[in-house]
């Protein structure tokens, strides 16, 4: 009776094993290595001038063995640069920065709209993604007239259900400098990315992204730096040739044209002394 328990107990063990993506332990390490977390790529981000919109756009694989529940994705606009200055999108009023208007999209045929009362992010209720497979997050940009120009950084969060234990995942845009750099020097041995995933409360991290709004830079001045190229470019060749004496014709015409000039000039002279 004992020998046949012992061979129940270590066919149950080696079932427990098999059900595991690693071994025992090492199941973090799985769902942390940069090489396993979701690849959050593909991204499609639109470049704006004040008052107009745009699709952001983005695919989400999951390269784990096993399928993800219960998930959520967040994208949202969180911080503004340009030349001049760094703000967050706290420090700028409603009236001047972009917003996400309300989307729908469809997943397994349901229809579900994403976008948040706060208007500057959209929330995903994905449900579950299995093993290998891509799906695709669509929201939409919105700006204003008085929108302030300049490059748009988007952060994301992941929560989502991994062989029965809730995983919580984010981009770089959720921590400050300090918390950042406290993570990426105080390393223990291991750490999955040489990050400590510990300090941060993460278990992987994903990109952040970005999308810009400029004004159109004006292009007469380009039309007009054109034209005068074009135009002293051809009184260079006429010069020269003038010079080489090639070309008695030519000459006749410029001297013509020289007197003509010294003729204009002696009436707006005569007409100024009077």
């Amino acid at each position: 009776m004992t020998g046949i328990m012992k061979r129940l107990w270590g066919f149950l063990l080696i079932i427990a094993l098999i059900s595991q993506p690693m071994g025992g332990g090492e199941i973090d390490d799985y769902v942390s290595h940069p090489g396993n977390i979701p690849d959050f790529h593909n991204f499609s981000t639109p470049q704006l001038e004040p008052g107009q919109e745009g699709d952001f756009s983005l695919d989400v694989h999951n390269r784990y063995g096993y399928s993800l529940d219960n998930v959520v994705i967040i994208a949202e606009i969180y911080h503004r640069a340009d030349i001049d200055e760094s703000e967050s999108l706290d420090q700028i009023s409603s009236n001047e920065r972009p917003f996400v208007r309300e989307t729908c999209w469809n997943q397994n045929e349901v229809e579900n709209c994403v976008a948040t009362a706060d208007a500057r992010k959209a929330t995903f209720n994905i449900g579950t993604i299995a093993s290998n497979e891509t799906i695709l997050l669509e929201f939409e940009i919105v700006s204003k007239e008085d929108t302030k120009e300049g490059t748009y950084f988007v952060r994301f969060s992941m929560n989502f259900d991994y062989n029965f234990t809730s995983r919580v995942m984010q981009s770089r845009g959720h921590w400050n400098m300090e918390q950042w750099e406290d993570a990426t020097t105080n390393v223990t041995e291991g750490s999955p990315g040489n990050i400590n995933l510990d300090v941060l409360g993460v278990d992987g991290i994903i990109p952040d992204s970005s999308f810009g709004i400029k004004k159109p830079i004006p292009q007469w001045p380009l039309y007009v730096l054109v034209t005068l190229t074009i135009v002293f470019a051809g009184l260079s060749v006429i010069f020269y040739l003038e010079e080489e004496g090639s070309y008695p014709e030519l000459n006749k015409w410029l001297q013509k044209q020289r007197g003509k000039l010294n003729q204009l000039r002696l009436r707006l002279k005569y007409r100024k002394g009077g």
